[in-house]
Parts: C-alpha cells; sequence; structure tokens
C-alpha cells in the first residue's frame, strides 16, 4: 500500500465517482434526499479543498445542485485534491489556519483535515445507501475493501 492519505483520496474519489455514475444511470428514480447528500458530500469537499488553498469557497455547506453539477464539481476537487495530496506529502504534519461556516478560526494539522474529507465523504456515503435501499433502489458497493479488489 503507498502512502495511507493517497490511498484514502484514491478510495475518495472512485467512490463517489462509482455513486454518481450509479445515479445517473437511476436519475429518474433516484430520491431527492441522495442528491442533497451527494450535493453535501461535493461541497464539503470543495469548501475544504477552497480553505487549504487559501481561498474562499464557492459554495456553502448545504447548496443543492444537479446531478451534472456535482459531477463538475466532483471532478474539480479531484484534481485538486489529486496535487494536494501527492504535492504536500511532506506537509502531513502542518498547521492549516482557517475560518469555518460560522467565522470561527481553527487550525488543524494537513493530515487531519484531510483524513476529516475522505471520512466525511464515507458516512455521507452511507447514508445514500439507506436512503436508496428505503426508496427500492439497489445501492451501490462502495466498501474500501471493494476499492482495493480493484
Amino acid at each position: 500500500m503507498s502512502n495511507p492519505l493517497i490511498q484514502l483520496w484514491l478510495y475518495n474519489d472512485w467512490a463517489n465517482n462509482l455513486l454518481i455514475e450509479k445515479m445517473k444511470q437511476d436519475a429518474e428514480r433516484i430520491p431527492a434526499g441522495c442528491l442533497r447528500l451527494l450535493s453535501h458530500i461535493m461541497n464539503a469537499q470543495l469548501i475544504w479543498l477552497y480553505r487549504l488553498n487559501g481561498e474562499k469557497p464557492p459554495v456553502g455547506v448545504w447548496d443543492e445542485h444537479t446531478l451534472l453539477t456535482c459531477e463538475q464539481y466532483h471532478q474539480l476537487a479531484s484534481l485538486g485534491f489529486t496535487e494536494k495530496v501527492y504535492a504536500d506529502e511532506c506537509k502531513i504534519m502542518e498547521t492549516v489556519n482557517y475560518t469555518n461556516t460560522k467565522s470561527e478560526q481553527f487550525q488543524n494539522s494537513f493530515g487531519d483535515i484531510l483524513l476529516h474529507v475522505f471520512n466525511h465523504g464515507t458516512y455521507h456515503r452511507a447514508q445514500i445507501a439507506v436512503e436508496m435501499r428505503r426508496n427500492g433502489l439497489d445501492p451501490i458497493n462502495t466498501d474500501y475493501i471493494s476499492f482495493v479488489r480493484t
């Protein structure tokens, strides 16, 4: 296994892409709550990426988007995090100063922020799976072990 943060980023990217493709296949049947949660995942990724770059995020935490916009935001975040994870490996313990959505100031390590972003996506993808099943759809398997088996 490579650097664990790189591996988790690759997993997060893979799982998001899989979920987006599944939602595109079942677009007419996807419950609104699933799209709301996917929007939230994409928003959070962008917000953290922009914070790491010292920039103002272009989205709010719970902004809702179309599936196409979610896909575009994922592609944008994917490129940005790929650059961050690979280029900034040596910065894992560096402290990042940022302001949250409530205008509160915080400091966390670069590595902890990345772990949070990846864990956050996993949490909400599980909620989407539950919502899909509740609405008669078969959710996709985005377990980490499925990723490493590919």
